[in-house]
């Protein structure tokens, strides 16, 4: 008897970005095979494959430059707090978050 065992489909044109480390790809590819609305942390994406959390935002970082991952920072109308959601893309993305929504937000000194 087979063991049985679960299957992804990947695209090819995932890998053929050359400009992708090795880590980016795959930290791109465990997103991209997230259900729709997940909510995870850098730690948390740390902590699945025993990494540090260093690499694991340097490659979310290299995801950001070359256009994969997008940062959209929202604030609260009523409770006045910030959200940060991140949009992940299987092809670099050509279009910009709607004028007022991506911003960078830094923490305020202590």
């Amino acid at each position: 008897m087979a063991p049985l065992r679960a299957f992804a489909a990947l695209a090819r044109f995932r890998f053929g970005d050359r400009r992708l480390s090795w880590g980016a790809v795959g930290v791109l590819t465990y997103l991209l095979g997230l259900p729709n609305g997940s909510w995870i942390t850098e730690r948390i994406l740390a902590a699945q494959r025993g990494e540090g959390c260093m690499s694991v935002v340097a490659s979310l970082r290299e995801l950001e430059e070359r256009r994969y991952l997008r940062r959209v920072v929202r604030r609260d109308a009523v409770t006045r707090q910030y959200s940060t959601t991140c949009e992940v893309f299987e092809r670099p993305y050509e279009f910009d978050a709607p004028v007022g929504e991506l911003q960078k937000v830094r923490p305020l000194a202590a």
